[in-house]
Protein backbone atom coordinates (compact mmCIF):
# COMPACT_ATOMS: atom_id res chain seq x y z
CA UNK A 1 0.00 0.00 0.00
CA UNK A 2 1.49 3.47 -0.90
CA UNK A 3 2.17 5.59 2.46
CA UNK A 4 0.58 8.75 3.07
CA UNK A 5 4.51 10.69 2.27
CA UNK A 6 4.22 8.60 -1.32
CA UNK A 7 1.32 9.56 -2.12
CA UNK A 8 1.44 12.94 -1.19
CA UNK A 9 4.30 13.48 -3.13
CA UNK A 10 2.67 12.06 -6.34
CA UNK A 11 -0.74 13.71 -5.91
CA UNK A 12 -0.91 16.67 -8.68
CA UNK A 13 -1.04 20.34 -7.73
CA UNK A 14 -4.31 21.74 -6.42
CA UNK A 15 -5.15 25.67 -6.72
CA UNK A 16 -7.55 27.58 -4.95
CA UNK A 17 -10.12 29.31 -7.07
CA UNK A 18 -12.02 31.53 -4.44
CA UNK A 19 -15.61 32.90 -4.51
CA UNK A 20 -15.92 36.83 -2.61
CA UNK A 21 -13.03 38.45 -0.70
CA UNK A 22 -13.92 37.84 3.43
CA UNK A 23 -16.87 39.49 4.26
CA UNK A 24 -19.56 38.87 7.29
CA UNK A 25 -21.80 35.40 6.28
CA UNK A 26 -23.83 33.35 8.39
CA UNK A 27 -23.72 29.61 7.81
CA UNK A 28 -26.36 29.75 5.22
CA UNK A 29 -24.65 32.46 3.50
CA UNK A 30 -21.45 30.16 3.54
CA UNK A 31 -23.27 26.43 1.93
CA UNK A 32 -25.09 28.92 -0.66
CA UNK A 33 -21.67 30.44 -1.84
CA UNK A 34 -20.21 27.08 -1.78
CA UNK A 35 -23.27 25.25 -4.01
CA UNK A 36 -22.51 28.53 -6.43
CA UNK A 37 -19.10 27.37 -6.75
CA UNK A 38 -19.64 24.05 -7.60
CA UNK A 39 -22.20 24.93 -9.82
CA UNK A 40 -20.14 27.47 -11.59
CA UNK A 41 -17.17 24.70 -11.56
CA UNK A 42 -19.80 21.64 -13.18
CA UNK A 43 -20.38 24.47 -16.04
CA UNK A 44 -17.19 25.21 -16.90
CA UNK A 45 -15.63 21.83 -17.21
CA UNK A 46 -19.16 20.87 -18.92
CA UNK A 47 -17.58 23.71 -21.47
CA UNK A 48 -14.38 22.47 -21.32
CA UNK A 49 -15.95 19.19 -23.19
CA UNK A 50 -15.68 17.05 -19.87
CA UNK A 51 -16.90 13.34 -20.33
CA UNK A 52 -17.41 13.14 -16.69
CA UNK A 53 -19.98 15.31 -14.45
CA UNK A 54 -18.19 16.99 -11.61
CA UNK A 55 -18.70 15.05 -8.37
CA UNK A 56 -18.80 16.17 -5.41
CA UNK A 57 -16.31 13.67 -2.74
CA UNK A 58 -15.61 14.91 0.88
CA UNK A 59 -13.51 12.54 3.14
CA UNK A 60 -13.98 14.71 6.32
CA UNK A 61 -14.29 18.14 7.93
CA UNK A 62 -10.85 19.58 9.08
CA UNK A 63 -10.78 22.46 10.88
CA UNK A 64 -7.38 24.42 12.24
CA UNK A 65 -6.97 27.21 14.12
CA UNK A 66 -4.64 29.66 13.45
CA UNK A 67 -3.43 32.20 15.76
CA UNK A 68 -2.87 35.11 13.57
CA UNK A 69 -3.39 35.77 9.53
CA UNK A 70 0.58 34.77 8.58
CA UNK A 71 -0.84 31.00 10.20
CA UNK A 72 -4.00 31.18 8.58
CA UNK A 73 -2.33 31.77 5.12
CA UNK A 74 0.23 28.53 5.93
CA UNK A 75 -2.84 26.50 6.75
CA UNK A 76 -4.43 27.44 3.67
CA UNK A 77 -1.83 26.25 2.14
CA UNK A 78 -1.53 23.06 3.64
CA UNK A 79 -5.09 22.28 3.20
CA UNK A 80 -4.54 23.25 -0.48
CA UNK A 81 -1.88 20.45 -0.73
CA UNK A 82 -3.43 17.76 0.97
CA UNK A 83 -6.90 18.31 -1.06
CA UNK A 84 -6.07 16.23 -4.31
CA UNK A 85 -5.46 12.98 -1.88
CA UNK A 86 -7.48 13.24 1.20
CA UNK A 87 -10.15 15.70 -0.32
CA UNK A 88 -11.97 17.57 2.68
CA UNK A 89 -14.38 20.48 3.91
CA UNK A 90 -11.52 22.67 5.62
CA UNK A 91 -12.64 25.24 7.89
CA UNK A 92 -9.91 28.05 9.15
CA UNK A 93 -10.24 29.96 11.87
CA UNK A 94 -8.22 32.68 12.05
CA UNK A 95 -7.81 34.38 15.24
CA UNK A 96 -6.47 37.55 14.26
CA UNK A 97 -6.86 40.34 17.47
CA UNK A 98 -5.80 42.89 15.48
CA UNK A 99 -8.19 42.84 12.77
CA UNK A 100 -11.37 44.46 13.26
CA UNK A 101 -13.95 43.69 15.71
CA UNK A 102 -16.09 41.02 13.39
CA UNK A 103 -16.60 37.78 12.17
CA UNK A 104 -15.96 37.81 8.70
CA UNK A 105 -15.94 34.40 6.19
CA UNK A 106 -14.67 33.51 2.45
CA UNK A 107 -15.18 30.60 0.68
CA UNK A 108 -12.76 29.01 -2.00
CA UNK A 109 -12.69 25.55 -4.02
CA UNK A 110 -9.41 23.61 -4.60
CA UNK A 111 -9.30 22.19 -8.03
CA UNK A 112 -6.65 19.79 -10.02
CA UNK A 113 -6.21 20.02 -13.67
CA UNK A 114 -6.83 16.60 -15.09
CA UNK A 115 -5.41 14.43 -17.76
CA UNK A 116 -6.91 16.23 -20.66
CA UNK A 117 -7.06 19.81 -19.27
CA UNK A 118 -10.33 19.39 -17.43
CA UNK A 119 -10.71 20.28 -14.14
CA UNK A 120 -12.11 18.46 -10.73
CA UNK A 121 -12.76 20.08 -7.41
CA UNK A 122 -10.57 18.02 -4.49
CA UNK A 123 -12.00 20.62 -1.30
CA UNK A 124 -13.56 23.05 0.02
CA UNK A 125 -12.11 25.88 2.00
CA UNK A 126 -14.25 28.50 4.13
CA UNK A 127 -11.77 30.84 5.89
CA UNK A 128 -13.48 32.99 9.10
CA UNK A 129 -11.69 35.40 10.26
CA UNK A 130 -12.05 36.44 14.19
CA UNK A 131 -11.60 39.95 14.78
CA UNK A 132 -11.16 40.40 18.58
CA UNK A 133 -12.32 38.41 21.77
CA UNK A 134 -16.39 39.04 21.08
CA UNK A 135 -16.04 37.57 17.35
CA UNK A 136 -13.84 34.62 18.52
CA UNK A 137 -16.82 33.92 20.75
CA UNK A 138 -19.14 33.56 18.01
CA UNK A 139 -16.70 30.85 16.04
CA UNK A 140 -18.23 27.68 17.76
CA UNK A 141 -21.65 29.11 16.49
CA UNK A 142 -20.08 29.22 13.12
CA UNK A 143 -18.37 25.72 12.76
CA UNK A 144 -21.06 23.65 14.23
CA UNK A 145 -24.10 24.21 11.10
CA UNK A 146 -20.70 24.05 8.45
CA UNK A 147 -19.97 20.19 9.98
CA UNK A 148 -20.35 17.50 6.82
CA UNK A 149 -22.86 15.19 8.36
CA UNK A 150 -21.45 11.70 9.46
CA UNK A 151 -18.03 12.16 8.16
CA UNK A 152 -15.47 12.31 10.65
CA UNK A 153 -14.33 15.70 12.18
CA UNK A 154 -10.42 16.86 12.94
CA UNK A 155 -9.35 19.53 14.55
CA UNK A 156 -5.90 20.96 14.35
CA UNK A 157 -4.90 23.55 16.74
CA UNK A 158 -1.69 24.68 15.17
CA UNK A 159 0.19 26.46 17.88
CA UNK A 160 0.20 25.96 22.13
CA UNK A 161 -2.22 23.90 23.21
CA UNK A 162 -5.92 23.94 23.43
CA UNK A 163 -6.75 22.07 26.31
CA UNK A 164 -7.82 25.02 28.22
CA UNK A 165 -9.25 27.12 25.60
CA UNK A 166 -13.00 27.69 25.61
CA UNK A 167 -13.33 26.95 21.58
CA UNK A 168 -11.94 23.49 22.22
CA UNK A 169 -14.47 22.72 25.16
CA UNK A 170 -17.63 23.90 22.43
CA UNK A 171 -16.30 22.03 20.07
CA UNK A 172 -15.10 18.71 21.27
CA UNK A 173 -17.87 16.97 21.96
CA UNK A 174 -18.47 16.62 18.12
CA UNK A 175 -14.60 16.17 17.30
CA UNK A 176 -13.51 12.66 16.26
CA UNK A 177 -10.06 13.64 16.68
CA UNK A 178 -7.56 16.76 17.97
CA UNK A 179 -4.38 16.90 16.87
CA UNK A 180 -1.93 19.47 18.46
CA UNK A 181 1.67 19.90 18.30
CA UNK A 182 3.39 19.79 21.41
CA UNK A 183 6.69 21.10 20.07
CA UNK A 184 4.94 24.58 20.19
CA UNK A 185 4.08 24.41 23.40
CA UNK A 186 5.24 27.41 25.84
CA UNK A 187 4.76 26.01 29.37
CA UNK A 188 5.49 22.15 27.92
CA UNK A 189 5.63 20.13 31.54
CA UNK A 190 2.43 21.91 32.94
CA UNK A 191 0.55 21.52 29.04
CA UNK A 192 1.67 17.99 28.91
CA UNK A 193 -0.23 17.32 32.06
CA UNK A 194 -3.32 18.68 30.97
CA UNK A 195 -3.27 17.06 27.53
CA UNK A 196 -2.92 13.54 29.34
CA UNK A 197 -5.63 14.59 31.73
CA UNK A 198 -8.01 14.99 29.02
CA UNK A 199 -6.78 12.16 27.13
CA UNK A 200 -7.54 10.03 30.61
CA UNK A 201 -10.93 11.69 31.41
CA UNK A 202 -13.78 9.43 29.90
CA UNK A 203 -15.88 12.34 29.18
CA UNK A 204 -13.58 13.96 26.55
CA UNK A 205 -14.30 12.01 23.86
CA UNK A 206 -11.71 13.18 21.08
CA UNK A 207 -8.56 10.94 19.79
CA UNK A 208 -5.74 12.97 20.89
CA UNK A 209 -3.11 12.96 18.65
CA UNK A 210 0.53 15.12 18.09
CA UNK A 211 2.34 16.15 15.46
CA UNK A 212 5.77 16.27 17.64
CA UNK A 213 4.73 12.51 17.29
CA UNK A 214 4.90 12.46 13.79
CA UNK A 215 8.57 13.83 13.75
CA UNK A 216 9.95 11.35 15.76
CA UNK A 217 8.97 8.44 13.74
CA UNK A 218 12.05 7.62 11.42
CA UNK A 219 14.01 7.78 14.76
CA UNK A 220 11.48 5.66 16.40
CA UNK A 221 11.53 3.31 13.49
CA UNK A 222 15.37 3.02 13.41
CA UNK A 223 15.82 2.21 17.45
CA UNK A 224 13.34 -0.41 17.23
CA UNK A 225 14.88 -2.12 13.97
CA UNK A 226 18.24 -2.41 15.93
CA UNK A 227 17.09 -5.18 18.07
CA UNK A 228 15.01 -6.97 15.45
CA UNK A 229 18.05 -9.06 15.12
CA UNK A 230 18.18 -11.94 16.63
CA UNK A 231 21.90 -12.08 18.36
CA UNK A 232 20.80 -7.96 19.70
CA UNK A 233 17.17 -8.74 20.51
CA UNK A 234 18.17 -10.04 24.12
CA UNK A 235 20.11 -6.80 24.94
CA UNK A 236 16.53 -5.09 25.43
CA UNK A 237 16.53 -6.45 29.44
CA UNK A 238 20.19 -5.37 30.03
CA UNK A 239 20.13 -1.45 28.38
CA UNK A 240 21.04 -0.07 31.78
CA UNK A 241 22.22 3.34 30.38
CA UNK A 242 20.62 6.27 27.55
CA UNK A 243 21.59 9.24 26.19
CA UNK A 244 18.95 11.19 24.11
CA UNK A 245 20.30 14.02 21.95
CA UNK A 246 18.80 17.06 20.44
CA UNK A 247 19.69 20.25 19.11
CA UNK A 248 19.87 23.14 21.88
CA UNK A 249 16.58 24.48 22.31
CA UNK A 250 12.56 23.20 23.11
CA UNK A 251 13.05 20.04 24.73
CA UNK A 252 9.59 18.16 24.35
CA UNK A 253 11.06 15.52 20.88
CA UNK A 254 13.57 14.83 23.22
CA UNK A 255 11.39 13.82 26.19
CA UNK A 256 8.76 12.28 23.85
CA UNK A 257 11.38 9.87 22.53
CA UNK A 258 12.47 9.17 25.95
CA UNK A 259 8.64 8.75 27.64
CA UNK A 260 8.68 6.14 24.33
CA UNK A 261 11.95 4.36 24.81
CA UNK A 262 11.52 3.82 28.26
CA UNK A 263 7.84 2.96 28.54
CA UNK A 264 8.69 0.18 25.72
CA UNK A 265 11.67 -0.77 27.51
CA UNK A 266 9.05 -1.94 30.65
CA UNK A 267 10.83 0.88 32.73
CA UNK A 268 9.13 2.58 35.65
CA UNK A 269 9.92 5.83 36.67
CA UNK A 270 11.42 6.55 39.97
CA UNK A 271 12.53 9.78 39.97
CA UNK A 272 13.34 12.86 37.61
CA UNK A 273 15.78 16.04 37.60
CA UNK A 274 16.33 18.38 35.08
CA UNK A 275 18.89 16.74 33.17
CA UNK A 276 17.59 13.03 33.63
CA UNK A 277 15.31 10.05 34.45
CA UNK A 278 15.63 7.68 36.85
CA UNK A 279 13.90 4.20 36.98
CA UNK A 280 13.33 1.88 39.42
CA UNK A 281 15.22 -1.01 38.24
CA UNK A 282 18.33 0.98 38.40
CA UNK A 283 18.17 2.39 34.36
CA UNK A 284 19.26 5.95 34.16
CA UNK A 285 18.50 8.65 31.10
CA UNK A 286 19.83 11.33 30.55
CA UNK A 287 19.55 14.27 28.57
CA UNK A 288 22.33 16.29 26.22
CA UNK A 289 22.01 19.06 24.46
CA UNK A 290 24.12 19.44 21.10
CA UNK A 291 25.52 22.36 19.53
CA UNK A 292 23.22 23.70 16.65
CA UNK A 293 23.25 21.49 12.75
CA UNK A 294 22.97 23.02 9.89
CA UNK A 295 19.68 23.14 8.44
CA UNK A 296 17.90 21.41 10.96
CA UNK A 297 15.67 23.49 13.33
CA UNK A 298 16.09 23.83 17.13
CA UNK A 299 15.07 21.36 19.49
CA UNK A 300 14.64 18.74 16.75
CA UNK A 301 15.91 15.08 17.73
CA UNK A 302 19.87 14.85 17.31
CA UNK A 303 20.73 11.11 18.24
CA UNK A 304 20.08 7.72 21.24
CA UNK A 305 22.86 6.37 22.14
CA UNK A 306 21.63 3.16 24.48
CA UNK A 307 24.85 1.18 26.50
CA UNK A 308 24.16 -2.50 28.02
CA UNK A 309 25.60 -3.57 31.19
CA UNK A 310 28.09 -5.45 29.95
CA UNK A 311 29.17 -2.33 27.98
CA UNK A 312 27.87 -3.21 24.55
CA UNK A 313 26.67 0.14 22.70
CA UNK A 314 23.79 0.67 20.17
CA UNK A 315 23.38 4.33 18.56
CA UNK A 316 21.62 6.48 15.97
CA UNK A 317 22.28 9.49 15.26
CA UNK A 318 21.81 12.93 12.95
CA UNK A 319 24.21 12.94 10.48
CA UNK A 320 23.63 16.37 9.11
CA UNK A 321 20.34 17.34 7.92
CA UNK A 322 20.00 14.21 5.73
CA UNK A 323 21.33 10.90 7.13
CA UNK A 324 21.26 9.10 10.18
CA UNK A 325 24.16 6.55 11.00
CA UNK A 326 23.74 3.41 12.95
CA UNK A 327 26.31 2.06 15.14
CA UNK A 328 26.76 -1.14 16.96
CA UNK A 329 29.96 -2.01 19.48
CA UNK A 330 29.53 -5.94 20.24
CA UNK A 331 32.50 -6.91 22.19
CA UNK A 332 34.85 -7.16 19.72
CA UNK A 333 32.39 -6.11 16.50
CA UNK A 334 31.31 -2.94 15.26
CA UNK A 335 28.87 -1.85 12.62
CA UNK A 336 28.14 1.28 10.90
CA UNK A 337 25.07 1.80 8.69
CA UNK A 338 24.02 4.84 6.83
CA UNK A 339 20.31 5.95 6.15
CA UNK A 340 18.67 8.76 4.47
CA UNK A 341 16.19 11.05 6.76
CA UNK A 342 14.16 13.36 4.95
CA UNK A 343 12.77 15.59 6.45
CA UNK A 344 9.15 15.48 6.14
CA UNK A 345 6.76 18.82 5.90
CA UNK A 346 3.99 19.70 8.08
CA UNK A 347 1.82 18.42 5.33
CA UNK A 348 2.81 15.22 5.07
CA UNK A 349 2.67 15.26 9.29
CA UNK A 350 -0.94 16.02 9.22
CA UNK A 351 -1.22 13.88 6.38
CA UNK A 352 -0.49 10.72 8.47
CA UNK A 353 -3.05 12.14 10.77
CA UNK A 354 -5.86 12.40 8.73
CA UNK A 355 -5.48 8.55 7.69
CA UNK A 356 -6.33 7.69 10.70
CA UNK A 357 -9.61 7.31 13.49
CA UNK A 358 -8.10 5.10 15.85
CA UNK A 359 -5.94 6.09 18.93
CA UNK A 360 -2.35 5.84 19.19
CA UNK A 361 -1.59 3.63 22.05
CA UNK A 362 2.04 3.81 22.19
CA UNK A 363 1.77 7.75 22.15
CA UNK A 364 -0.67 7.53 24.98
CA UNK A 365 1.84 5.47 26.91
CA UNK A 366 4.41 7.61 26.52
CA UNK A 367 2.51 10.69 27.35
CA UNK A 368 1.61 8.83 30.55
CA UNK A 369 5.06 7.69 31.79
CA UNK A 370 6.44 11.00 31.48
CA UNK A 371 3.72 13.20 33.42
CA UNK A 372 3.40 10.10 35.84
CA UNK A 373 3.27 11.65 39.91
CA UNK A 374 3.71 14.92 39.17
CA UNK A 375 1.25 17.77 38.32
CA UNK A 376 3.96 19.60 36.35
CA UNK A 377 6.58 17.40 35.18
CA UNK A 378 9.81 17.95 35.39
CA UNK A 379 11.19 16.02 32.19
CA UNK A 380 14.05 18.10 30.89
CA UNK A 381 15.30 21.27 31.68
Amino acid sequence: MTGPSTALAAAPAAVNRPGVAPRPMDSTAIEKELTALWRAEAEANRQAGAKQPLSRTLLHTLIIVAPDHAAADQARAIATGLSPRQPARTIVLELNPAAPAALNAAVSLTCITLPGGAAAVSGEQVSLVAGGPSAARRLTGAVLPLLLTNLPSFLWWMQGSPVAHPLLRDLAPVLDRLIVDSFTFAALNRELAALQKAIADPHFLPIVSDLAWARLAPWRYQTAQIFDAAATRPYLQQIRTVEVRYVAGPTGLAGLFAGWLAERLGWKLAARAPDALRFEGGQVLRFLPVTSIAGVPAGYFAGVTLTAADGAQFEVSRHGSTCTVTHQRLADLQTERVMPLRLESPTEWLGHELSRLSAVPTYEAALRLLTAGAAEPEIVG
